[in-house]
């Protein structure tokens, strides 16, 4: 009866939880993708099948921020419907508590916690990196920009791999390179060049004119090498060096670890990466304190319909997201650990959420 119960009470959870995905992937994508994609179709002359896959592209970033809100419809609307058909009271009657009807919710609030974590760990930084470069490509193709002092570092498993520095970089060519190799923290390699070409059917950089200096341990020259064409394996595209800083919507997890590490090597400031890097675990596991939050919201004797349950999520994610900024900007000011900055909203939501249940078991 246990099982029974519990796969009853998962699939009254899954029918809203898809209503709420199609819902608020509309409002959200509408106001956040549609209007700026269709302005740069009619005004800047955008190719329609351009705009669309960047649309698609982009979609995945406010997807991470639809499944939690997609959860707390679910459980609202669920258990407003086993409410008003009286179904909780004859639980509660047959000896359950309100806790063990909760049991399914949370593990609902779990897996949808976990496929987000995948979702943007997996999906979200490839596609967010693809739509970039689509978008900087489709805009710098009539007259690439120039840039002066181009510099980027290479990371790997912590430790800084490589240091690429240009004179002067436009479109897909640069001048005056210099590449710097490390192997266990020491420099084991430096590469001249007068010019650099990205060549697309390779994804390598072909480097003209240059000399490899290959150093001993001790910091002496152990041999020069001079040459007029090399390829070079460099996993930045033209478009990582377009784009800057790095943007944290397009690393995962153990990429943007690296890419603060290397930042604190440098001495810039990380404290706003480090509250980027906890809430890619915070904003996930925002599906499971939304699922014990909306599951007490729903026991009420009146039924929410639809139109009501997403009004009512509109507004609890409202204040979730108001504290979320509040909480962002006390940690970007070190007031706060940039942990608690990213997962404070998580868990003043858990706190409310267990507050009512605790209510609402006890009436």
């Amino acid at each position: 009866m246990i099982k029974i119960l519990d796969r009853y009470i998962f699939l009254e959870l899954l029918e809203p939880f898809l209503f709420g995905l199609g819902s608020f992937t509309a409002i959200l994508s509408s106001s956040m993708l549609m209007f700026e994609l269709v302005r740069a179709v009619i005004q800047k002359g955008m190719p329609l099948a351009i705009a669309l896959q960047i649309f698609a592209l982009k979609l995945p970033g406010i997807m991470i921020y639809i499944f939690p809100m997609a959860t707390l419809l679910a459980a609202l609307l669920a258990f407003s419907r086993l409410s008003h058909d009286s179904e909780v009271i004859a639980f509660r009657a047959s000896g359950l508590t309100l806790f063990r009807l909760i049991v399914p919710v949370v593990v609902f609030g779990l897996l949808v916690s976990f496929v987000n974590l995948a979702f943007s760990e997996l999906i979200m930084p490839e596609a967010s990196k693809t739509a970039t470069n689509l978008l900087i490509a489709t805009t710098t193709k009539t007259q690439p920009k120039l840039q002066k002092n181009v510099f980027l570092p290479e990371m790997e498993r912590g430790s800084l791999k490589r240091i690429f520095y240009a004179e002067s970089m436009q479109g897909e060519e640069m001048t005056g390179v210099v590449v710097q190799e490390f192997s266990q923290g020491k420099l084991g390699q430096i590469i001249n060049a007068r010019t650099a070409r990205w060549v697309k059917g390779q994804s390598q950089w072909l480097f003209r004119d240059g000399t490899v200096y290959l150093l001993a341990e001790n910091g002496e020259y152990r041999h020069v090498i001079r040459f007029a064409e090399q390829y070079v394996a460099i996993k930045y595209t033209p478009a990582d060096f377009s784009t800057g800083d790095r943007n944290p919507d397009e690393m995962n997890i153990n990429n943007l670890r690296d890419y603060i590490a290397l930042k604190e090597k440098m001495g810039v400031q990380t404290t706003d990466l480090k509250i980027q890097l906890n809430m890619k675990f915070a904003i996930p596991f925002a599906s499971l304190v939304f699922a014990l939050l909306g599951a007490p919201l729903g026991l009420s004797p009146r039924r929410a319909s639809g139109s009501i349950g997403l009004g009512i999520s509109i507004i609890v994610i409202f204040f979730y997201y108001i504290t979320m900024f509040i909480a962002m900007a006390i940690g970007e000011m070190k007031v706060i650990p940039p942990g608690l900055a990213a997962w404070l909203p998580n868990l003043a939501t858990g706190a409310v959420g267990l507050y009512i249940l605790r209510q609402k078991a006890e009436q």
